[in-house]
């Protein structure tokens, strides 16, 4: 646990002389990488190729999260200001922003994210990153702020150290849906090879700019209906003692193209989508919902059966970061490939559309909200052939969450 007995008074004061004192240093170091290393080249460079995304910011966050590209680049884990300390230029500064310069070379400023746990004195903050678990002080008046307007789930930020307190440099971002495992999963995407937490980092050093466009969706509400967040929640087993009669008792199943679908009738429907599927050629059981309730019925039921599911689903992705690697990425997600098999079926007394029509549905409606254009909703249900009344309920909930995190 942190400290919680410090004087917050004095902290805030060095805090407040760091920022004064360090405003004009970096941005004259910005303007000398600018020149030596043609980071604001690269910057618009990749501003360009994701001109789409990217021009939903407001030009002064542009300008900002550029600013904020580029201190990271000089004082990242193995920055330019290692090579620039060396330079004559560098070297004919001021003792004391020499100085300056060589204390954080020497602790490596980082893109982190992290939640919010108490705030001990106004403008403090006791953080917890959401990857690491690392807890600390963090000052600053942009979470404050942030705070007052919106309901946030995890905070995105570049972060130093003054050995008393962390503080923020440049733009935060407030995701108000995305947590941990969305952002993980997103690196994923970035790189398939990602596996560690190791590996996100080294990622998000390397490649900022991808995390910096989740900005754009950073507003998107989380998505609930009735109490009942909307997402996909997923875990994959290996299993092959499949016997279908012990099934038939609890389950309703089906099967086609080697697929088994085993479905539980109060969960089937709209909001939970819960279902499990077998694979007879992969010899692979699948657990699927779009809701933590969905998903922990159905391994309650599996346990009934012996079949050991985790609790701890292997993915549980918010449907807002679905709609984010739509746009950014250019391609919709496919958790559950098995639902294309079975997604032409009509099932008696079944009147919630399927999944991947409300998943459709839900893709359109968020990327409007988030243009902060007028959403025509018929219009989108009208594209996505969902059932209008549960379309509208689940619109209704969307806007009323927007709304109060504004």
């Amino acid at each position: 646990m942190l400290n919680l007995r410090m004087d917050y008074s004095v902290i805030k004061a060095k805090c407040q002389k760091i920022s004064d004192f360090s405003e004009p240093v970096l941005n004259e170091l910005m303007y000398y990488a600018a020149q030596k290393n043609k980071l604001d080249q690269r910057f618009d460079q990749l501003a360009k190729k994701h001109k789409r995304v990217f021009d939903r910011l407001d030009p002064s966050n542009q300008r900002l999260f550029k600013s904020q590209f580029i201190v990271h680049e000089i004082f990242k884990r193995g920055g330019l200001i290692h090579k620039y300390l060396n330079h004559t230029q560098i070297k004919r500064l001021p003792q004391d922003v020499y100085d300056y310069l060589q204390k954080q070379a020497a602790v490596p400023w980082r893109f982190a994210y992290w939640y919010i746990r108490s705030s001990p004195s106004p403008d403090f903050f006791e953080a917890v990153d959401v990857f690491t678990g690392e807890e600390f002080l963090l000052f600053s008046l942009g979470v404050s702020r942030t705070l007052m307007d919106s309901n946030i789930a995890t905070f995105g930020g570049l972060i130093s150290s003054n050995g008393s307190c962390y503080q923020t440099f440049g733009p935060l971002i407030g995701f108000m849906s995305f947590n941990a495992d969305d952002i993980f999963f997103y690196a994923g995407e970035l790189d398939p090879s990602l596996e560690s937490i190791d590996d996100l980092t080294v990622l998000v050093e390397k490649d900022l700019f991808s995390f910096i466009l989740l900005f754009a969706f950073s507003a998107i509400p989380m998505v609930q209906h009735k109490g009942d967040e909307i997402l996909s929640v997923n875990s994959v087993i290996e299993f092959s003692d499949f016997e279908v009669d012990l099934w038939q008792k609890d389950f309703r199943v089906e099967n086609s193209k080697g697929v088994f679908k085993m479905s539980r009738r109060e969960i089937e429907t709209f909001p939970h989508f819960g279902c499990v599927y077998w694979d007879e050629h992969e010899e692979e059981l699948m657990v699927s919902a779009l809701t933590d309730i969905g998903y922990f019925t159905l391994v309650k039921c599996l346990a009934k059966l012996g079949i050991a599911v985790p609790l701890e689903p292997d993915i549980r992705l918010h449907l807002s970061m679905k709609t984010a690697i739509n746009d950014i990425l250019g391609y919709k997600v496919d958790l559950v490939p098995y639902e294309e098999i079975f997604q032409n079926r009509s099932y008696q007394n079944d009147t919630s559309p399927e999944m991947n029509t409300l998943n459709g549905f839900l893709i359109l409606l968020m990327s409007a909200v988030n243009s902060n254009k007028e959403v025509d909703i018929d219009r989108i249900i009208s594209e996505t052939g969902a059932d209008p009344q549960v379309a509208k309920a689940v619109y209704e909930d969307l806007i009323k969450k927007f709304e109060r995190g504004k």
